[in-house]
Order: C-alpha cells, then sequence, then structure tokens
C-alpha cells in the first residue's frame, strides 16, 4: 500500500506498509519506530522479566497485555494509519508489538551494560532515568543474581543461533 500525506492534526499519516508483514514504510516509519522505542522506555517497568508471559513459568514477571494495548492506544493518538481494513491495522500492530519486544530487551540491555556491569548506578535526576528509580533494585538485584545471569547465558546463545 503507498501514498504519502502529510500529518493532520498534530498526527502523523502512515499510508505505506510492506503487504506481507504490516511493517510501517514510508516517510514516517522511522517516527513510528523511534515512538514505540520511546514508549517502551517510558512506559514498561524495567523489572517486567518477560515482554511475554511464559508458559513453561507463569510466574516470571511479564509485560501484560492491558500495559500493551495502552501503548498501542498512545500510538493510535499521535499516527493514523492510512487504511480502509482493519486488517491493516491488526498486522501493523503486531508488527509493532514484536519491535517493541525488541527495543524492550535491548534497553534492559544497554542498561545492564551501561550500569549494573560496571556496578554504577544511573543519575535519577535524568529525564531519560527518572521512572526507573523505584524497580532499579530489583532490576539489578535480578541480574545479578544465579538466576539472571544464566538467563543472560542462555539469550546470548539463543542470539548466536
Amino acid at each position: 500500500m503507498r501514498g504519502s500525506k502529510k500529518p493532520l492534526e498534530g498526527r502523523y499519516i502512515l499510508s505505506e506498509f510492506d503487504e506481507g508483514t504490516g511493517q510501517v514504510l514510508g516517510a514516517n516509519s522511522k517516527k513510528f519506530v523511534t515512538h514505540c522505542g520511546y514508549l517502551v522506555r517510558d512506559r514498561i517497568l524495567v523489572s517486567a522479566r518477560e515482554w511475554r508471559q511464559q508458559k513453561e513459568n507463569p510466574s516470571i514477571s511479564f509485560v501484560s497485555y492491558h500495559d500493551k494495548e495502552l501503548i498501542w492506544l498512545d500510538i493510535l493518538q499521535h499516527f493514523t494509519l492510512d487504511t480502509q481494513y482493519e486488517l491493516w491495522k491488526e498486522k501493523v500492530k503486531i508488527k509493532a508489538m514484536q519491535k517493541m519486544a525488541k527495543q524492550f530487551q535491548a534497553w534492559k540491555k544497554k542498561l545492564y551494560k551501561t550500569f549494573v556491569a560496571h556496578d554504577r548506578t544511573p543519575d535519577f535526576t535524568n529525564k531519560s532515568y527518572v521512572k526507573l528509580r523505584p524497580f532499579w533494585n530489583e532490576f539489578v538485584e535480578f541480574k545479578n543474581s544465579e538466576e539472571g545471569q544464566a538467563w543472560m547465558i542462555k539469550n546470548q546463545e539463543n542470539a548466536k543461533q
């Protein structure tokens, strides 16, 4: 689907999509991905261990369906999907959630490499880190635990494949 339109009422119009995956293409695609990353860093608790609930271990903290829906509604406040078919909206939503899952893991990995691995603490007065304060100790405890270290090794091995 192709087209290029200017923002309307402070919103960005998304009118180009990959037909197979629902990936946003075109002029506002970078703004879309950047906004998704911002929402992940701003709205998702760093103490959540996984993006999805794990079937084999449902007690592990994860990002709730409700939180994901709130993020999607925020996206729809800033971006208009210029499409008449609900199928497109669902495909774009699925692709956006997949992208945000990767951004969530990358955010936590960056926090670990920048701070936890060097036994440092972020400057919580910095607007990028202010919302981390209430959850920082839990995040650090898990990352430094035997379980957390085992998870990182497992994830590194999975990434190599």
